[in-house]
């Protein structure tokens, strides 16, 4: 790949490519997510198609023409999704959005010196095989997506059975000053058959704990960490009465099928009033579900009425259910770009946009945190 004269580029001109350029990825990755939930809008992959073609071209006209190879691929792609010769999923998706991240880092390593994550040859990789699934049967689409999406995020591979144990567990707690009295203890034991209920569920209650009792922890522990704790190891018990058919199912709920499932909060909040000294952990549990805007259930609460580890919680629940949905489907874990990304879009609205930031903050502190 041949490096361009940057002084030959007027100031100006590189001034606005850099600007028009960060307001393009960022609204390609927004539509991104957005075709997740509504994979047959062709409006969106139309504006998706001609923002991907323009930034192409805009590579070409400052002299960046050795950049324009993976854009080039993912308009082969694209072009085929407009078509309806092929199909929009998560995987193609999440394919798309590190495709995007892969040229933002060519981008600024071109023209600011930084380190590069991706070579040369890893760049000319990745745009032939995306070509190449432009073109591929839709008998070996599924395939050829997952093999890719590990070629472009390593730490996509499904993780091993992670099944959380007692001791693992206490050394966690043990971490952040917690010494597990009788009823941490019997937490933990429901935690864990809870997670044997369901095959999406394994390993996920020691992953929620450390990641939200560390969020806590940078946040000035407003929260305590043993009711943090609890409301974590309990919060979705009541789930785990549902029918299998019912958890595991993928089509949209019908009323009565929402209906259960937005019962568990207060399920697993009554259990907790019953205990003396878990109040705090009760009313974690009954608004994990609750909006930063007010959207949420059961109550409707706002921000400003919800405690902070219920505000954590939401967050580590949420990233939990998009990095790990689909591990044991399509033998993949989401990325974290794409989960990170969709956590901070709904920040003001969703989720605590204070809490986000501490999730971010955290995150970047502790990577390991985002890679069980």
């Amino acid at each position: 790949m041949s490096t361009p004269n940057l002084a030959e580029i007027p100031s100006d001109l590189l001034a606005d490519f850099r600007l028009e350029s960060s307001e393009q990825f960022q609204r390609c990755e927004q539509l991104l997510i957005e075709l997740e939930r509504a994979p047959d809008d062709r409006e969106r992959l139309r504006e998706l198609f001609r923002l991907i073609h323009t930034l192409k071209g805009n590579l070409g006209y400052i002299g960046l023409a050795g950049l324009m190879n993976v854009p080039q691929a993912m308009e082969d792609v694209l072009a085929r999704l407009r078509e309806g010769q092929l199909y929009f999923d998560s995987l193609l998706g999440d394919i798309l959005l590190l495709s995007l991240d892969h040229l933002k880092d060519l981008i600024r390593h071109t023209l600011d010196g930084s380190a590069a994550q991706f070579e040369a040859t890893q760049s000319n990789a990745l745009s032939k095989a995306l070509s190449a699934l432009a073109i591929a049967p839709q008998t070996q689409q599924t395939a050829a997506r997952s093999a890719l999406l590990q070629q472009l995020d390593p730490s996509s591979r499904p993780p091993t059975d992670t099944s959380t144990n007692e001791p693992a567990v206490i050394e966690l707690l043990r971490h952040y000053g917690i010494e597990p009295d009788a009823d941490l203890l019997f937490f933990v034991d429901l935690m864990q058959a809870s997670e044997r209920r369901s095959r999406f569920w394994q390993g996920r209650g020691l992953r929620q704990l450390d990641l939200a009792l560390a969020i806590n922890q940078l946040g000035g522990s407003p929260e305590q960490p043993e009711q943090l704790t609890a409301a974590i190891c309990l919060h979705d018990i009541g789930m785990a009465f549902l029918p299998l058919e019912t958890l595991h199912k993928e089509a949209h709920f019908n009323r009565e099928e929402r209906r259960q499932m937005q019962s568990h909060p207060r399920l697993a909040s009554e259990l907790l009033k019953r205990m003396p000294h878990w109040a705090a952990a009760a009313e974690i549990t009954l608004q994990h579900q609750e909006h930063a805007d007010g959207s949420g259930y059961p109550k409707g609460l706002k921000e400003v009425e919800t405690s902070p580890g219920a505000l954590i919680l939401n967050i580590v629940d949420t990233f939990e259910a998009r990095t790990h949905e689909r591990a044991h489907q399509t033998l993949n874990k989401r990325p974290l770009l794409r989960a990170i990304l969709e956590i901070n879009n709904l920040a003001g609205r969703q989720f605590s946009g204070h809490w986000v930031e501490l999730f971010n903050q955290t995150l970047q502190q502790h990577p390991e945190l985002a890679h069980r």
